[in-house]
């Protein structure tokens, strides 16, 4: 087939794809490709062809048909990723997008659909660092921008879901979505300001002794006295001991755990391939940080219990 007859052969099926008569363009690409199977402009097409058709298996085989005509070349994986994203299939998405990223370290399209992908598998803080390299190496990335903030959003950080949405309307001041999103965050923001009393969280003593009633101690007896101290001195013990535990988790397994999170995804093809292992080191760390928080809470409970029991009035 020659070469003029290969040009008017896209002409029309590029034709018939513009008036969504997608089958019969992905037909005229089948043709170009039984006669060149090498042709990438023809993966390409016939790809996006299938992907406008939902069939995402079909054109998930052609762009992988381009990874090996074109080996050094990001752009199939990361349009793999992003029909792997469109079905669901997030874990398997992300193994491409590391792929793509080996390929080029500073695709802002691949931290982007990486972003999705974590979002999709509900890892927030992965998504949110994502979308931030994105942002890096295409900084008037709109849908980067709304993204993050969603991401924020879901996170209840209203201070950097507004920037986020702000500077998506920077960009694209008629950006409908941020407009929206913008609105709902001020909503929640003026909820939250509304549930917020006034004097903190301080002042609570348990609505102030519901509202006026008198609260008395009573004397105690040396006994009484000495096993309310030996108590209260066990209790501060804990709570001083867990509080330590959760500062030095915070700053030995937390803090570092993130600095590594970052340097897995920023310093590219040297170092991504030890992202999954970060990422779950980083878990366990923050579950650990969470059961110590909850243990705190517990404690202090403990600590206001007994010394209701001990003020309350008739006790003996």
């Amino acid at each position: 087939m020659s070469d003029s007859k290969i040009t008017e052969l896209y002409q029309q099926a590029r034709l018939l794809q513009k008036s969504r008569e997608i089958e019969k363009a992905i037909e005229i690409y089948q043709r170009i490709l039984s006669t060149k199977p090498a042709e990438k402009k023809a993966h390409v097409a016939i790809a996006t062809a299938y992907f406008q058709l939902q069939q995402y298996p079909q054109a998930i085989k052609h762009f992988e048909e381009m990874t090996r005509l074109a080996p050094m070349d990001a752009s199939p994986y990361i349009n793999m990723g992003a029909i792997y994203n469109r079905m669901g299939e997030y874990k398997q998405a992300l193994n491409v997008f590391r792929k793509a990223v080996q390929k080029d370290k500073k695709s802002a399209d691949a931290f982007y659909n990486m972003g999705i992908a974590h979002k999709g598998l509900n890892q927030l803080s992965m998504a949110v660092t994502a979308y931030k390299q994105a942002l890096v190496f295409d900084d008037k990335m709109v849908d980067a921008h709304f993204n993050l903030g969603n991401v924020y959003l879901e996170m209840k950080n209203h201070t950097q879901a507004h920037s986020s949405f702000s500077r998506a309307l920077e960009i694209s001041p008629g950006f409908k979505k941020a407009i929206n999103a913008m609105k709902i965050l001020d909503a929640e923001t003026v909820k939250e300001k509304e549930n917020m009393s006034p004097f903190g969280r301080l002042v609570d003593e348990s609505a102030l002794r519901k509202k006026g009633e008198i609260v008395s101690t009573r004397d105690l007896s040396t006994e009484e006295r000495e096993s309310d101290r030996r108590e209260i001195h066990k209790l501060c013990d804990e709570i001083t001991e867990i509080t330590h535990t959760i500062v030095d988790d915070l700053k030995k397994g937390v803090n570092p755990g993130l600095l590594n999170l970052n340097r897995c995804i920023s310093q590219g093809e040297k170092h991504y391939s030890e992202l999954d292992e970060a990422y779950s080191t980083f878990q366990k760390k923050v579950k650990s940080l969470n059961d110590m928080r909850k243990l705190l809470k517990h404690r202090m409970l403990e600590l206001r219990s007994h010394e209701n029991l001990i003020n309350s009035r008739g006790g003996n």
